[in-house]
């Protein structure tokens, strides 16, 4: 390491000892900024440059905290240093170390694995505790510096706890802890059997009858908060935010994996029969934000009264430390170390007022102000106070002071197998083959009708006997009954996708003057085609398991092998295919070992066309079944990963699937089957 050091001149070395500690303690404050800046935006964006950013910084800031505090403690050196002056105004840094070390509010976790490394962080916590306190005895000499750097140290030992208690609560064993019910033994059923030993006793003739017992399990709900919208008193806003509160409270336990009751079911389904596409999809929104903010923010400890104490701890004593920094007397000399400490007061005050603007913002917040109370006088002061905050954020969002208005990205990705294989070069190196997939897929606002088409949909399959629970594939059905495909029970989902997906693009070039109904459905078709060969490819793990980036290869490359040599669009190409004779089954010539399925799609077109006018009735109720059998399949930890990502249109089905009662998470089919003693 020595002869390393060694190339660099000494000038050069000198120079870096000088700055060092200066560099890392600004950058640590840069980082910290640029954290509370991007943490919350992830939640609403899939913009990969703000992805990229949010992660080298999370990744960067607690390495440069701990990195700057290691050289504070070693810059002491012998004991002439501890005299001068210029080391205690930098001990007083080691403090604001320890609040960068406590991150902002808006992001404790990147992705959910931090959450299990809580018990790492809290070791990290006291070692970093230890190290600040170490720096800071070390440098005492009874100076004012010295008495402002506790009040600094309290403020960011505070915000350390915080983040690694966030942590704690988010982990996945103690979150489902806390979801976990009393105990409940049931019914007495040693003294029930004691009674009828006792009434056979006395020469009673018992039978044992059921019981009507009310079901205490059944959730409230909240009827007069719906009519006060009609009234004016509150907003429609405060009314979703109230809706979706209630119901979070009972299905954040599917992100625990635990089971829901039969009553939340019916309570559910009662609840979300009656409303429009738009606001069941709005609850949704909401829902999944709570969720985003448990799993990857310091809402747990935000939104309790010991959270709201700290956060008026750490501001005002970070307010009351640059106040007195101000008129404290320092030395002239100590020009660049004054200069960068107010960088720190500044940027802790500037983080404190941004964290509380966001916390102001936040949903949480508004379902409090919102929340109805049964005294006039706090109702009226909470209204004022709930219409004023309303009026303050939306100026911040207007002058783009705090993120706009969004829950979540309200987009899908888009993939096109064919276009992809018409635009790029046949190549065989694994790198552009990992890349690619990252080239040609683009994301699109989902649009209004197609979320309309999904709530119809599971609002007839919930009103119907069998509602399917996720689990029904009309795609298989509908292959065997056109005889296309040589073992259609056998069918894998992955297979399923890519034969729909270029069946649907081959049908949708083909046609163009359609009546109107039947133009939504084949635009309708091709989102969802689209979105699912998206997830094929990039997010396979939320799919049910299968070799599909396989058959995707093989397909892609057989589609090369065809257009080699030719220049034509995607529509071009798709008219070329639908004209291929295919009487005789591919699998003939190609056997097992090509997992291809470019010319199995060629004769599902064929065997399409004979459905006229009902094709694409049939194909985007194959895309509908396909979609909410994915959902239904897909794990929960799978769905949350997703939200931190801008959200995906695939938890959103799962979870509106859910509300419909659609899942395999319902178990409990009633309550205590209540018996009574009856002489006869």
């Amino acid at each position: 390491m020595r002869q390393m050091v060694q190339i660099f001149p000494a000038k050069l070395r000198k120079l870096w000892n000088n700055l060092e500690l200066r560099i890392l303690v600004l950058l640590s404050l840069f980082l910290q900024i640029v954290l509370i800046a991007t943490g919350n935006r992830r939640k609403y964006t899939r913009n990969r440059g703000v992805a990229i950013i949010c992660w080298l910084s999370y990744l960067s800031a607690d390495a440069i905290a701990t990195l700057a505090l290691g050289v504070l403690s070693q810059s002491q050196g012998d004991e002439e240093s501890l005299l001068d002056p210029r080391y205690t105004i930098m001990a007083f840094w080691a403090p604001f170390l320890l609040m960068h070390l406590g991150g902002p509010d808006t992001i404790t976790a990147y992705s959910l694995a931090d959450n299990e490394l809580w018990s790492r962080h809290l070791l990290g916590l006291i070692g970093q505790v230890g190290v600040a306190v170490y720096v800071f005895l070390r440098s005492w000499i009874s100076t004012p510096i010295n008495y402002l750097s506790i009040a600094i140290f309290v403020a960011g030992l505070v915000k350390y706890g915080e983040r690694s208690y966030a942590l704690y609560l988010a982990s996945r064993d103690q979150f489902r802890n806390s979801m976990v019910s009393v105990p409940d033994p049931g019914p007495n059923y040693a003294k029930f059997m004691d009674e009828l030993v006792s009434k056979e006793n006395e020469g009673y003739k018992v039978d044992v009858g059921k019981a009507v017992e009310s079901d205490s399990l059944t959730i409230a709900h909240n009827p007069p908060l719906l009519d006060d919208a009609h009234t004016g008193r509150v907003t429609q806003d405060a009314v979703i935010l109230q809706e979706a509160y209630q119901f979070f409270g009972t299905f954040k336990k599917l992100f625990a994996d635990l089971i829901l009751s039969f009553q939340d079911k019916e309570n559910s389904l009662s609840v979300f029969s009656g409303l429009s596409w738009n606001k069941a999809f709005e609850i949704i929104e909401v829902e999944l934000g709570l969720v985003y903010d448990l799993f990857y923010t310091k809402a747990l400890v935000l939104y309790s009264p010991l959270g709201g104490f700290f956060r008026i701890l750490s501001c005002s004593t970070t307010i009351a430390a640059i106040v007195a920094f101000m008129i404290i007397d320092k030395d002239a000399s100590w020009k660049t170390e004054v200069i960068i400490t107010y960088f720190l007061l500044v940027g802790a005050i500037f983080l404190e007022i941004y964290a509380i603007m966001i916390l102001l913002s936040s949903d949480m917040v508004m379902i409090w102000l919102s929340k109805d109370t049964t005294s006039p006088g706090l109702r009226k002061l909470k209204d004022s106070i709930f219409t004023c905050i309303r009026k303050i954020v939306a100026l911040l969002r207007y002058l783009h002071i705090v993120p706009a208005k969004m829950r979540w990205s309200n987009a899908m990705g888009q993939d096109n197998l064919l276009k992809s294989c018409v635009e790029s070069k046949p190549t065989c190196t694994k790198v552009y083959f990992y890349l690619e997939k990252y080239l040609f897929w683009n994301s699109v606002s989902i649009p209004d009708g197609l979320k309309a088409l999904i709530f119809d949909e599971l609002k007839v399959r919930a009103s119907s006997d069998d509602k399917g629970h996720g689990s029904y594939r009309g795609d298989k059905i509908l292959l065997k009954e056109m005889k296309c495909f040589d073992k259609s029970d056998d069918i894998e989902f992955d297979q399923s996708v890519l034969l729909w997906h270029i069946a649907t693009d081959i049908c949708y070039h083909a046609e163009s003057c359609l009546e109107d109904e039947l133009t939504f459905k084949r635009e309708m078709s091709r989102y969802l085609s689209n979105y699912m060969i998206y997830l094929l490819i990039m997010s396979p793990f939320m799919l049910p398991s299968g070799i599909g980036q396989i058959r995707f290869q093989d397909t892609c490359a057989e589609a090369r092998e065809v257009f080699e040599g030719r220049k034509f669009s995607d529509r071009d190409a798709c008219e070329m295919l639908s004209k291929v004779d295919t009487r005789i089954p591919p699998s003939t010539l190609k056997g097992d070992r090509s997992k291809s399925l470019l010319f199995d799609a060629c004769r599902l077109v064929q065997s399409l066309k004979s459905l006229e006018d009902r094709k694409w009735e049939k194909i985007t109720q194959v895309w509908l079944d396909l979609l909410t059998f994915a959902a239904a399949q897909c794990r929960w930890n799978d769905h949350a990963e997703k939200l931190s990502q801008g959200g995906e249109l695939l938890t959103h089905v799962w979870l509106l699937m859910a509300h419909f009662g659609m899942t395999d998470d319902f178990q409990i089919s009633q309550g205590y089957m209540r018996a009574k003693l009856v002489a006869v």
